[in-house]
Order: C-alpha cells, then structure tokens, then sequence
C-alpha cells in the first residue's frame, strides 16, 4: 500500500437495523446522511466532509461480534460524553491513559460491537 491510503469507509452488520439507528443517533448522537432500503443500510455522518464514513446494514442472522473486533470514534469531551452514556450503554472499560497519551474508554452498541471513544489531549 501506498503511505497516501486512508481508510475511508466501516459498516457494521447489525442484527436489526431500526434497534441500531436508534442507538446511533438518540443515544450517540451521530446523524443519519444516506439510506439505501434496497440493501437495508445506511450512513452515519461522523466525518464525511474530509472522506470518512460509518455505515450499518442488517443481517438478520448475524452472530455475535468478536470481541477483538473495535471501531474508535474520536470525541470531543470523553469525561461529558463518557458521563452522559455511563447509564445508557454497556461500559467495558471507563477511560483510562492508554500508552499513546490519549484517553479511551470502551462501550458497547445493542449488537455487541466495541466502540472506542478516544480523547485526544
């Protein structure tokens, strides 16, 4: 690979879709930018301006995650959004330093998936 690639795009395959968007957007906040009902997926607009995007589609028959499997979103305030989310989400890990100076704490969404939600200082 060339040193000018970047990952562009992530979908998650997620057992229910309507169950997914809800989490995304009500309890992370994230807005929905494109939908494709033919292929029961849509878009979350997390950075889209500068090339990035995050997509779900349903598979109903989707097996549970591995839990090696993570995604990171960077967050502006980990303490407020990390406070906020304490009670609405499955914590795996509060935030904490990690080695590379930023801090990182690890929830879960209703299908399992791991998200990073990093801070950097």
């Amino acid at each position: 690979m060339r040193n000018d690639t970047t990952l562009c795009f992530c979908t998650l395959a997620v057992a229910d879709l309507e169950v997914a968007e809800a989490f995304y957007v009500q309890v992370l906040g994230l807005c929905v930018s494109r939908r494709y009902p033919a292929t029961v997926w849509l878009s979350l607009d997390v950075d889209e301006h500068r090339g990035a995007g995050f997509g779900l589609i349903e598979d109903a028959q989707m097996a549970r995650p591995s839990t090696k499997t993570m995604i990171d979103l960077q967050v502006g305030d980990l303490g407020e959004v990390f406070e906020r989310l304490a009670t609405l989400v499955e914590v795996v890990e509060p935030p904490v330093l990690t080695g590379w100076g930023s801090y990182k704490a690890i929830i879960e969404d209703p299908f399992g998936n791991r998200l990073g939600l990093v801070a950097r200082n």
